[in-house]
């Protein structure tokens, strides 16, 4: 059997390295990486289930690969939140963190999270892989996807899509509808304190979450943005406000703008497109493909091998979904948008 994988990234090429495993022929058009030179963050303090599973999966995955950097995480959340779901996950509640300003209703959780060299892991496997860096396109040819590249097309007795925030755009030039949508996502370089720099936060009372960068830096973002829209003014400004709310002087130095993808549920899909004979798709990962992106792609080639199981996060499931705006949804992973929409249930 022959996979063409379309996309070079953390789906792309673990769905490509597990598809091997299982005895296809891969070929990928991936395009240039575009990973930051900077680790990403893997965390399994989220607040369903199925999502730490998949967190953990994926950690095993990278350590076949690195030795990931523990960080200790810290969540700021109101005090009467539930935490029965991070059951499998050692965590500690507590109402003082050193460097850390909290409120008298507020507590932090203290979990592990991981600093995954994504960039690293990527190219290696590209390489190893026979990863082009040419661009495609998916075209329909009656009821068959193919690929074109360099002017040419590359058959495949299944094609993949699993081109990031591209994925609905590709799709759509090809007359192909997916229950995905497109945004940006902004994180800002900050210079903080040294305390700061020990801790991956996710505060969900203000709104904010970062990381550990380069040697005296922070990362920090939130929220979401149109695509074309651009940040919001003063995004800087505001974001390090929220940080020195927490931990002290905290001054902007850059502001990053990339591009995001989220399904209706507010979390990543895959499976096969039931209207082709070819079609898988991976995709959805909201900017977090290092914690859920491994463990999907291992799922995705299981499907394709013919192991299919049933979660939450088959593709098949989110086709008919209405048209939907990517700021509009609750972010899985996200305990604040999550605590938001069960309250707003629980008082409807």
């Amino acid at each position: 059997m022959r996979a063409v994988i379309l996309g070079g990234g953390i789906a792309a090429v673990f769905t490509a390295y597990f598809l091997r495993e299982r005895g296809f022929d891969v070929v990928g058009v991936g395009g240039e990486v575009s990973y930051p030179l900077v680790s990403l963050v893997l965390t399994t303090s989220m607040p369903h289930r199925e999502d730490i599973e998949l967190a953990l999966r994926s950690l095993e995955i990278w350590k076949k690969f690195v030795n990931p950097k523990e960080v200790v995480s810290v969540d700021i959340l109101p005090r009467w939140v539930d935490l029965s779901r991070l059951r499998g996950v050692s965590y500690e509640v507590v109402d003082k963190v050193d460097g850390v300003r909290l409120a008298a209703d507020e507590v932090a959780v203290l979990t592990r999270d991981y600093l995954i060299p994504v960039r690293d892991v990527v190219s290696r496997l590209r390489r190893e892989l026979g990863f082009s860096n040419s661009y495609g396109l998916l075209k329909v040819e009656g009821r068959r996807a193919v690929v074109v590249a360099d002017g040419g097309r590359i058959e495949g007795d299944v094609v993949v899509l699993a081109a990031g925030y591209k994925n609905n755009i590709l799709a759509g030039e090809a007359g192909v509808r997916l229950p995905l949508a497109p945004y940006e996502c902004y994180a800002v370089l900050l210079v903080t304190g040294r305390k700061a720099r020990r801790y991956s936060i996710g505060d969900y009372v203000l709104g904010w979450y970062g990381r550990p960068g380069p040697p005296l830096l922070y990362i920090a973002g939130d929220g979401c943005g149109r695509v074309g829209e651009g940040p919001p003014p003063n995004y800087q400004r505001r974001l390090a406000n929220l940080v020195s709310q927490r931990l002290g002087a905290a001054i902007p130095l850059y502001l990053k703008v990339g591009y995001c993808e989220v399904g209706p549920h507010g979390g990543p899909l895959y499976g096969k497109h039931p209207e082709l004979e070819n079609l898988y798709v991976i995709g959805g990962f909201n900017g977090y493909g290092s914690m859920v992106g491994p463990a999907l792609a291992e799922r995705l080639a299981e499907l394709m091998a013919g192991r299919a199981r049933e979660d939450g996060f088959r593709l098949e499931k989110y086709l008919g979904a209405r048209v939907f705006d990517p700021c509009d949804v609750a972010e899985r992973h996200d305990w604040g948008a999550v605590l938001l929409r069960n309250a707003y249930k629980h008082n409807e």
